[in-house]
């Protein structure tokens, strides 16, 4: 399965799963291929905050197991990214 036909299947998955999914912030970080079916681990966001996922799939895009976690809400990184920032 190449890579443009894996990040469409895995945005079908997650906006069923999620419903909103900022595309622009889509991460694949790992994908692995075994007899008839695609692991692929990754992160995105959306406006609720950052989130984690792993997905199996079969070869026509089938979800055969799904793990979604919130990682770190949205206030709560913005936040983060404030008092971590270096001004100047």
């Amino acid at each position: 399965m190449d890579d443009i036909t894996l990040r469409n299947f895995t945005l079908k998955a997650l906006k069923e799963i999620i419903g909103d999914v900022d595309e622009n912030t889509l991460e694949l970080k790992f994908k692995q291929g075994f007899k008839d079916k695609v692991d692929v681990y990754g992160k995105f966001e959306n406006k609720n905050g950052l989130y984690e996922f792993a997905l199996s799939f079969d070869e026509k895009g089938k979800v055969k197991r799904s793990h979604v976690n919130l990682i770190m809400p949205k206030d709560i990184k913005d936040e983060m990214e404030r008092r971590t920032s270096v001004d100047g």
